[in-house]
């Protein structure tokens, strides 16, 4: 296959394509599943994981075929304080609630011509 060109970043001497394919000659030889939480310190490691994989079983990049993220709900987490006195109380709190993301991602490695 030949592609038309996009954006890639170089990782570990693997070229990570975000967008579009190489512009030069190349074969799929395999593909990568990767599951794995949303959030940034997760996905900060991901592309270095890609490489080294692709490496491993000797690609020279990786192309993205879908890359989703799943919504499974927000955990929450609280406080409140009571404060009484002269025959009435008050009361104050906060909450902050975070969202529980997951990420599943195919991607496939290839080997230029």
């Amino acid at each position: 296959m030949i592609g038309q060109g996009g954006a890639a970043k170089r990782i570990d001497g693997i070229d990570i394509w975000q967008i579009g394919a190489p512009p030069r000659k190349f074969q799929i030889i395999g593909f990568i599943e990767d599951t794995r939480p949303g959030g940034p310190p997760s996905m900060a490691q991901r592309d270095s994981a890609l490489a080294a994989v692709a490496k491993q079983h000797g690609g020279d990049g990786v192309l993205i075929q879908s890359d989703v993220a799943q919504y499974a709900g927000s955990v929450t987490s609280g406080n409140a304080f009571t404060t009484f006195g002269a025959g009435s109380a008050f009361t104050t709190g906060s909450a902050i609630s975070a969202p529980i993301v997951g990420r599943e991602g195919r991607f496939f490695v290839i080997k230029y011509l």
